[in-house]
């Protein structure tokens, strides 16, 4: 199996970002990319799923069902 890598312009479309955006980024090593020739940079598109993904924002129902599980661990019920 061939994984493509991408390059920045693409990367950046994939991401939905400038590609100005994407290489603050890039500096600031917010995430992972390859340069194999020391010049231009690749990104793995597993990265950038993993990078869209890394903070999710819980809905209120799932709020309410965790507060519930650690009240009914504590003996407390609602």
């Amino acid at each position: 199996m061939h994984r493509k890598l991408l390059t920045s312009k693409e990367a950046a479309q994939y991401l939905g970002i400038s590609l100005s955006f994407l290489r603050k980024m890039m500096m600031n090593r917010i995430i992972p990319m390859y340069k194999p020739n020391g010049k231009l940079c690749y990104f793995d598109p597993v990265d950038l799923d993993a990078y869209l993904t890394s903070v999710r924002i819980s809905s209120q129902d799932e709020i309410r069902e965790r507060a519930n599980e650690y009240l009914c661990k504590s003996g407390n019920h609602v």
